[in-house]
């Protein structure tokens, strides 16, 4: 008993003479340094919302990033492929007789999608690197392929067998279709903003979304290719006025495939450096403003995301969203590996 007596006495004595030394020679500044600051835990979603499986919702993840193997610029390869000619799941479906006849109607445009993806899965972390191809397509194979996949139950089963082999080989047999990226948007003050889409669009017209969508464009003029990075710039500036220099880092975090869709989905969340008041009066006079007759700010807390992810109603009273609980979730992810 002596012996531990003696042990504490000396480590106490040993403390004391830390502290005093502390005391004398930096008069106290250090010592709130030296006390361990305590661990506060950042509160999470609602159970229902951590729940939540983004597959209820017709979207499939083909590859997730996170703070510890983030996808940055410079590892992102990106190659441009012009016309892809292979054949693809709904070669036997109708859809080559569905674009003619998209064509007829008028659909037409220079639209991009995915044709291959590697991704490192070495633990080197110099090689991380995500290689992508991206493939011409245009606006009537994308109506074409969003068209059988949606309603079409043999089209629909094609698909989903080809996305149970996994991802490399599903994008080695998909159909040419686009590239859609949602991108969530906070203000300087955090708050995400909420649109709805207006009745002047062609696709899921009167729907909520979180924050912007944009379609991937062909371009093989000199500087002109798009990148999963370039369009998020490109969506920003034309829906929201919104340059490079308005916003922090874009943090993409999701790719996948969505069924209601039928094509690649990208999520992105950037964080502005414009109140919401600003964003507000540039978005009305930008080039896209037609595309949306509603926006709403919310507060980014965990009551407000949880319930975008649970389908909670939306600003005008209804239950008309699209993709609330994918790019809620990621906006969430992608704050919380901000702040690790």
């Amino acid at each position: 008993m002596e012996w531990l007596l003696g042990i504490g006495g000396a480590l106490l004595l040993g403390v004391v003479t830390n502290l005093v030394y502390d005391f004398a020679k930096y008069g106290g500044s250090r010592l709130g340094s030296r006390v361990p600051a305590p661990h506060v835990r950042r509160t999470s979603l609602t159970a229902a919302a951590r729940a939540h499986d983004v597959r209820a919702d017709g979207l499939a993840p083909l590859v997730t990033w996170s703070a510890a193997r983030p996808l940055k610029p410079g590892t992102l390869v990106t190659g441009y492929r012009g016309r892809v000619v292979r054949p693809h799941v709904l070669d036997g479906a109708g859809w080559a007789d569905e674009v003619a006849r998209q064509r007829a109607a008028g659909a037409a445009g220079r639209t991009a999608y995915v044709s291959r993806l590697t991704v490192d899965h070495g633990e080197h972390g110099a090689a991380r690197v995500c290689e992508v191809d991206i493939a011409e397509s245009d606006y009537a194979e994308c109506m074409a392929t969003t068209r059988l996949g949606r309603e079409e139950p043999a089209a629909t089963r094609l698909l989903r067998e080809a996305l149970d082999e996994g991802l490399t080989s599903f994008v080695a047999v998909a159909p040419p279709t686009m590239m859609s990226a949602c991108v969530a948007v906070r203000d300087r003050a955090g708050r995400l903003l909420l649109l709805r889409r207006s009745l002047a669009v062609t696709t899921f017209p009167a729907q909520w979304t979180v924050g912007i969508n944009e379609t991937m464009k062909y371009r093989d003029e000199p500087g002109a290719a798009e990148d999963f990075y370039a369009l998020v710039h490109r969506a920003l500036e034309e829906e929201l006025g919104l340059l490079p220099a308005d916003v922090g880092p874009t943090v993409i975090t999701w790719l996948g495939w969505s069924e209601p869709a039928s094509c690649y989905t990208l999520v992105a969340t950037v964080r502005s450096r414009l109140d919401a008041a600003e964003i507000d009066r540039r978005r009305e006079a930008c080039h896209s403003t037609f595309e949306h007759d509603m926006a709403v700010w919310v507060p980014f807390t965990r009551r407000s995301v949880s319930e975008l992810i649970e389908g909670g109603t939306c600003p005008d009273g209804s239950r008309r969203w699209s993709y609330l609980a994918l790019v809620a979730w990621e906006a969430w992810r992608a704050a919380q590996q901000e702040r690790a």
